[in-house]
């Protein structure tokens, strides 16, 4: 589930505060791992979830 809600805040269809708040830290972590991987940008992780990037 954490892995949709990413695709979806990606892609766009979702805002960053509509993730559960009991999904968040999975959903982060699941967003830095796609930084690590360069599938998204860290300005990307930025815009999506409102907070800097730290690796």
């Amino acid at each position: 589930m954490n892995e949709i809600w990413a695709n979806r805040l990606v892609a766009g269809t979702k805002a960053w505060a509509e993730v559960p708040a009991s999904r968040k830290n999975a959903v982060k972590e699941v967003l830095r791992v796609r930084v690590e991987d360069k599938a998204i940008t860290a300005e990307q992780y930025e815009e999506i979830t409102g907070e800097v990037y730290e690796a």
